[in-house]
């Protein structure tokens, strides 16, 4: 029996339980994550050889989960499940550091053999960091080894070169009505309140109040928030649940849905009461 450790990240409990059975029948040790927040609470504290999550979630998503998994010391490979209405965006998001993607339903020998490759990759990865660490050592006579450099391999890779979440720059202030977007997500109120945003919710919510008043496109969104070319209609089902979010911590009137085109920021103005 293998040995290897599998996160499932799927909200749909029906499917997320059928997915952790086949695993665990084929030997490997699975994990379950209901959603992208539990994700990337789990990947802080476990290693795993794959994760496999679904990529249209809810306030974090799939994509943020790989960048999370990617992150980690022991870089595990990360599977990407989709829809058919979102293969466009899933292949973009292999680009990014994904294994592979699937499609949903999935039969059970294709999710079993991705597995697999995946496991052979994530070896693979294992060998040459440790053949790294010990040429490093090798090559670096006793008396200039630093002790306190980490010799992991993860320390030799390149950041992800596409963050799911850019800040803006440091010098720049929004205020949009009574919305008010500082330099970081901790720095968002609304008619005087502060506003809790997740990264994604940031990026989404600066971007639109930097063109306040226009209509932003879906896919030109996404490109800002997720930094993913995908198509108008995958990209729309990845902003969807965010927004839902924002128009909940903010006002529902704030964004509007341009049908078939994108959102529109509105400046919200708190008007005094009558009398006052």
């Amino acid at each position: 029996m293998t040995s290897a450790r599998i996160l499932v990240v799927e909200d749909d409990l029906n499917t997320r339980t059928k997915l952790a059975y086949v695993l665990q029948q084929a030997g490997y040790l699975v994990t379950q994550a209901p959603d992208g927040e539990t994700a990337l609470e789990i990947l802080q504290t476990e290693s795993f050889t794959v994760v496999l999550t679904d990529i249209v979630m809810g306030e974090v998503d799939g994509v943020a989960v790989l960048h999370a998994a990617r992150s980690r010391p022991s870089r595990p490979q990360v599977i990407l499940l989709t829809g058919q209405g979102s293969l466009e965006t899933c292949m973009a998001a292999v680009h990014e550091g994904a294994s592979e993607y699937l499609l949903k339903p999935c039969p059970t020998e294709q999710l079993v053999t991705c597995v697999e490759r995946a496991v052979e990759r994530h070896e693979t990865e294992r060998k040459i960091r440790e053949a790294t660490t010990t040429l490093l050592t090798t090559l670096t006579p006793p008396d200039r080894r630093d002790p306190s450099i980490s010799m992991d391999f993860s320390s030799l890779a390149p950041p992800p070169q596409h963050p799911p979440a850019p800040s803006p720059p440091p010098d720049r202030i929004l205020h949009v009505g009574d919305l008010c977007i500082g330099n970081s997500r901790r720095q968002v109120t609304f008619r005087g309140r502060r506003v809790s945003v997740t990264p994604v919710e940031y990026a989404l919510l600066y971007y639109l109040a930097r063109h306040a008043g226009r209509v932003c496109r879906y896919s030109d969104i996404v490109r800002h928030t997720h930094n993913l070319d995908t198509s108008d209609a995958d990209a729309q089902m990845l902003l969807g649940q965010h927004i839902r979010n924002l128009r909940k911590k903010l006002d529902p009137v704030c964004i509007e849905t341009v049908r078939g085109t994108g959102y529109l920021l509105v400046p919200a103005i708190t008007f005094p009461e009558p009398g006052m």
